[in-house]
């Protein structure tokens, strides 16, 4: 025994050399072990088994059940994750391809259907776990996943739930799991990381999540030193209840002295009451991704500092009275937008419940406030249609470096090419000065528009994120294959691509925001009399919401 912990000692040069394992070549392997002999690794190796360790060997299970199961239901996801729990070493559960697992009938502990406590890799080849959630509201409405509203049950039982929200998976601490293609459909949350674990996900798609009967979480939440990867990762429909803030989310993604690695996703329809992305302590990464329809971005401080990074992205925000329906930095946090499109209609905004205090709801889009820092760098915000009568009242910025007042400030700043709407109640001369940068840009119109009884709106996506050929972000950015090269913050490697997979740059220029110009005439987004007839009816009915709300402020 002495002499095996010896050699293995001498792989990290802390012992003189001993004599080889006899009848073992003495080849030098090139990996992390690269000083150590073939036969001082194989003698490392049997440690475990010399103290009695059991073996680590990995196995792979296979998933073919269309429901969840039970650890006694062999082929079910149930079954395959107890397999894997129970056996040491990265195993593998790969899914029969598109299968649909129902999880209605699951057994699941705090909502939850699984925790996972070992290294594990799931190949799920497009398989989509489902559930129906439902409950019966007092006035006799069945509401679905696709017909949200609040469950609120109380002492009478007046809200009967029907069928109950569950999570799909816990990952226990320092444990590694990777996600290749699993869906879900109608369940509460997707994935909570513990502390120090890592999950890497990628087209992986969570759509209808809704917390009937569950207490309300995001679809991914990271614990302290995790890491969360998401790749190509799509989450529509996250709890869509918009006009609704009672079940009080965390955001739809959301961590606390983490890691979030962002790339090429897509947020939509997502938890518009309380936040896309909500981070508090760590670093985010949002790069190359589009959030659309959704709440807004959130970073503070914690325990560690808080950092969100906004590269080559598009976001959309839907603004409802909440405090983050908007992109907003507090207590110290750091919230760095570059080279990405920040849009917000203000018909979308609602300040009714904020009259008793203005500033309550100060601060769409951007607010700074008890320290946190928003810097705006080749970056633009289109705010339109501020000019709507009574949408945005008299003292309530859309740009604010304080919540409350002075004693709550925070800081924007706008460094290069960096574009802003003006309104209202913010002149161009305003901005300037709130950003600190005389040369803020504010003139000419950014994107191309659809326009019906003098209210403006974005053209669907993509064609509504493109800039205008004749505003003033087209080809600002000079030597962009060169000093001015688009970084990920992730790996260090440039951008090449927008974020609808355009070429970054032409003939040495790129364009403010996270969209390059069409290659064509931009694309008319709806085709036809009919569909032009119910473009304009929305127009009018969003025309009419918003006069009813200035109603209601000057009442």
């Amino acid at each position: 025994m002495l002499r095996l912990r010896a050699q293995a000692l001498h792989c990290e040069g802390q012992l003189k050399p001993l004599p080889a394992v006899p009848a073992v070549p003495a080849t030098v392997l090139r990996s992390r072990f690269r000083r150590c002999s073939l036969g001082a690794f194989t003698a490392l190796a049997a440690l475990p088994l010399l103290l009695g360790a059991r073996p680590l060997r990995a196995d792979t299970y296979t998933v073919s059940d269309s429901n969840w199961g039970t650890s006694a239901t062999p082929n079910s996801f149930a079954w395959a994750l107890a397999q894997a729990n129970a056996n040491l070493g990265r195993d593998t559960i790969s899914i029969t391809p598109g299968l649909p697992i129902n999880v209605d009938a699951a057994a699941a502990t705090g909502g939850w259907l699984a925790t996972i406590s070992d290294n594990l890799t799931i190949q799920g080849n497009g398989a989509t776990l489902v559930g129906n959630p439902s409950f019966m509201s007092s006035a006799g409405t069945l509401y679905t996943k696709t017909n949200v509203d609040t469950f609120r049950p109380d002492p009478l039982g007046t809200d009967i739930l029907i069928q109950e929200a569950f999570s799909f998976g816990k990952l226990a601490s320092g444990v590694s799991l990777t996600i290749q293609a699993l869906n879900s459909d109608g369940l509460n949350g997707f994935l909570q990381l513990g502390e120090g674990s890592t999950a890497s996900l990628s087209g992986t798609t969570a759509r209808n999540s809704v917390s009937y009967g569950a207490e309300p979480r995001s679809v991914f939440e990271a614990k302290a030193d995790s890491t969360l990867y998401l790749s190509q990762v799509v989450l529509q429909n996250i709890n869509p209840a918009l006009d609704s803030i009672g079940s009080a989310w965390s955001g739809a993604i959301s961590g606390v002295n983490a890691t979030l690695n962002m790339v090429r996703s897509s947020i939509s329809q997502a938890a518009a009451a309380a936040g896309a992305v909500v981070w508090s302590g760590g670093v985010a990464n949002v790069v190359s991704s589009l959030i659309s329809d959704s709440g807004g971005l959130s970073v503070s401080d914690d325990t560690k500092e808080g950092v969100m990074n906004l590269v080559n992205s598009l976001v959309s925000v839907a603004a409802q009275d909440s405090d983050i329906q908007r992109l907003q930095a507090f207590a110290g946090g750091e919230l760095n937008i570059t080279a990405s499109s920040i849009l917000q209609d203000a018909l979308d905004n609602s300040y009714n419940s904020c009259s008793t205090d203005p500033y309550a709801c100060a601060g769409k889009p951007l607010t700074a406030f008890d320290g946190g820092t928003i810097t705006l760098k080749q970056s633009y915000v289109s705010l339109i249609n501020a000019l709507v009568p009574g949408l945005i009242p008299t003292g309530v910025p859309s740009y604010s470096n304080a919540l409350f007042g002075p004693s709550n400030a925070g800081s924007l700043v706008a460094l290069d090419s960096a574009w802003l709407q003006t309104t209202p109640n913010q002149s161009a001369a305003d901005l300037q000065s709130l950003f600190g940068n005389a040369s803020l840009l504010t003139s000419g119109i950014p994107l191309t528009l659809e326009d019906s009884a003098g209210v403006s709106a974005y053209y669907p996506w993509p064609a509504g994120a493109y800039p205008n050929p004749d505003g003033p972000l087209i080809d600002q950015i000079s030597d962009a294959n060169g000093a001015n090269q688009l970084i990920n913050p992730i790996d260090l490697s440039p951008i090449l691509l927008d974020v609808f997979g355009n070429p970054r740059s032409r003939n040495g220029l790129r364009t403010i925001g996270a969209v390059e110009p069409a290659r064509a005439p931009a694309p008319l987004p709806l085709v036809g009399a009919t569909a032009a007839l119910a473009w304009s009816r929305r127009l009018r009915r969003r025309l009419q919401n918003g006069r009813s709300q200035a109603l209601g402020l000057q009442a």
